[in-house]
Order: structure tokens, then sequence, then C-alpha cells
């Protein structure tokens, strides 16, 4: 659970931090007037995705975070194990929001240097930028591809569970979550214990 907390809370770290070179690059760069309408429009068009996939990413990883530990922290029995698998199937959009983020302000970048800089300058600042993505993703397809976890790689604990020291109350499937996560006062009386958030 530590672990996810920690994994997800570095990723959107990072990802608050490219949105904001990203604003920040859409708010202070002076674009000179005689640029071309193609290349502006390409600077804009990659910092507002940019922006977006990274407070997308941002704000995901908060809320699996804070609910995810929540659910397991304050859930019946068995929710630690629903919130640590709910968490784990969030990473995939996560990772992807982080991605698209950091390859769209590699993109701005590139358009930015052709706007600001001369064509010569600016031809060696793409292959220089371009490379850097090709590296990216490769790196990224690497490290994933080593430690990727296939189906039996998984430790699983359906061996204890089906054993007869756990109670059949513990193995219940509440998938449909009629309990609430969070509890309220009920309108009209006193609250004595309340986890809004």
């Amino acid at each position: 659970m530590c672990a996810c907390v920690c994994s997800f809370n570095a990723v959107g770290t990072q990802s608050a931090v490219l949105a904001g070179f990203a604003m920040t690059s859409f708010a202070e760069i002076d674009l000179p007037h005689n640029a071309y309408y193609a290349t502006k429009a390409c600077l804009h068009l990659c910092v507002t995705v940019s922006i977006c996939a990274n407070l997308l990413c941002t704000a995901s990883t908060t809320f699996v975070s804070v609910w995810g530990s929540g659910k397991a922290l304050r859930g019946k029995d068995g929710s630690m194990d629903k919130a640590v698998e709910g968490m784990l199937a969030e990473r995939a959009f996560i990772f992807a929001c982080f991605g698209v983020g950091l390859i769209t302000t590699l993109l701005a970048l590139m358009s930015a240097s052709w706007i600001l800089m001369t064509r010569d300058v600016a031809f060696v600042a793409t292959l220089g930028i371009a490379w850097c993505i090709y590296v990216i993703v490769r790196q990224a397809r690497r490290i994933h591809g080593k430690f990727r976890l296939s189906k039996g790689d998984v430790v699983t604990f359906d061996d204890i569970l089906q054993s007869p020291v756990v109670p059949p109350s513990m193995l219940d499937d509440d998938d449909n979550e009629s309990d609430v996560l969070i509890p309220r006062s009920v309108q009209g009386s006193r609250r004595t214990t309340s986890y809004d958030v």
C-alpha cells in the first residue's frame, strides 16, 4: 500500500512540475508578430495539451492516494486488498497522462525553437529534442519490459483464503459497495464521527 501511494505521489509531483513549466511557457514567452501561424498554433496546442495531461495526472494521483488509502484504512475486512487492486488498476491511465504531458512539453519546446531561433539553430535543436523523445520512449519500454509482471508471477493469497481458517464472511464479494466509504452524519442529527475530506 505504501509503495503504491509513494509511487503515485512521485508521479504526481513530477507532473505538477511539468504543468508549471508548461504554464510558464504559455504565459511568459513573447512571440514575435512575424512568426508563422502554424508554428504558433503548434506551440499553443502542445502547451495546452501538456497542461491538461499533467493536471489530469496530478489530480488522478491525488484522488487515488487519498481515497484508496482511506478505503484501505477505514473499510471492512478485505478492503486493503481491494484498495491496492483498485490503485494498481488506475496506473495505466495515470502513466499515460504523465507520458502525454512529458512528450507534449518537449513538442512545445520544439515549436518554440522554430519561433524564437534562427532556422539552422532550430534545426539542430529539433534534432536534439527528437532524440530526447526517442530515448524517453525507448527507455520507458525497456524498463517496463524488465519489471513487468505476468499473471503467473503475481503472488495471490487464494490458497490461504480457501483454507478453513478464513471465515466465510471475509470472502463475501462487495463489488456493489452499498456501504458508504466516508461516513457523514444524517441530516438533522449531531455529528459524532465525520471523515469528510
